[in-house]
């Protein structure tokens, strides 16, 4: 890490502490200070989408800044992470579809991950089948044996429910 890159990285951390102390007028000022300096800084636009998603509210500015940071370094996971909570907590499918489409051609990104939320979306939305395809795709990029028991409760629960829904088209 050079002097400039850990400059950036103590912006954050002062940041971080301001907010843990509620002061928020000094973190925002410390965050758009480094954005200033360095305004392709991905773990600032992440840091910044946090202060807007859970201190001040402001959904759209945090799903710009998760979206920058992204955009600077497509393998940062926290970023996608946030963006999918954000997307869930104000039924934004559509959008977390498309970038969940667009991280699963990122190389180096964990596609366990991508697959997984794909399956939860396809599940939220009906699409059983298609959920346990992508579930089983997830199963495959697996490394953690958590993970892989995860996988298989979501790959039987929309087994399940794509039967339910055949019993109840089949009786209609």
């Amino acid at each position: 890490m050079d002097i400039y890159e850990t400059y950036i990285e103590n912006v954050i951390q002062l940041a971080d502490e301001a907010m843990n102390d509620g002061n928020y007028e000094e973190a925002k000022s410390l965050l758009e200070s480094g954005l200033m300096e360095e305004p392709g800084y991905a773990k600032l636009h992440m840091k910044m989408g946090d202060f807007y998603q859970y201190h001040l509210k402001n959904p759209g500015l945090s799903e710009m800044h998760y979206q920058l940071a992204i955009k600077f370094n497509p393998t940062l996971e926290d970023a996608y992470e946030e963006l999918i909570e954000l997307y869930n907590e104000h039924k934004k499918y559509a959008g977390l579809r498309y970038w969940m489409l667009k991280a699963e051609k990122v190389e180096g990104l964990n596609k366990a991950f991508v697959y997984t939320q794909l399956g939860l979306l396809s599940e939220r939305e009906g699409g059983f089948q298609k959920a346990i395809e992508y579930f089983k795709k997830a199963l495959l990029d697996a490394m953690d044996n958590y993970d892989t028991d995860e996988l298989k409760k979501h790959i039987k629960r929309n087994k399940y429910k794509s039967a339910e829904l055949g019993k109840k088209s089949g009786s209609a």
